[in-house]
């Protein structure tokens, strides 16, 4: 698990193999993160037009983060992602 790109204190976008993970911070006063795997479309989507495509997909969550409840993923308990956000944030 690696993190490929990031907004601060927005989103977090994660790579395991072929998958893709997106975390995105929503909230005003009480701030809560909503995680969702990226289906294959949406990875073909972000390998086409690149940042932009996380960029809007993770605004899109932040507005509405209840459409994406049936989404949600569990990668956070399943992954170290402590180590992969240090050294992502060590190599910038």
């Amino acid at each position: 698990m690696f993190v490929v790109d990031e907004e601060n204190w927005s989103w977090l976008l994660f790579q395991n193999q072929n998958d893709m993970y997106l975390t995105v911070l929503c909230g005003g006063v009480a701030m809560f993160n909503v995680d969702i795997q990226l289906t294959q479309t949406e990875i073909a989507s972000y390998k086409s037009f690149g940042r932009g495509f996380i960029v809007e997909l993770a605004e899109s969550v932040a507005f509405n983060p209840g459409a994406y409840s049936r989404r949600k993923s569990n990668f956070r308990n399943e992954f170290d992602l402590a180590t992969a956000i240090e050294a992502w944030r060590e190599s910038k």
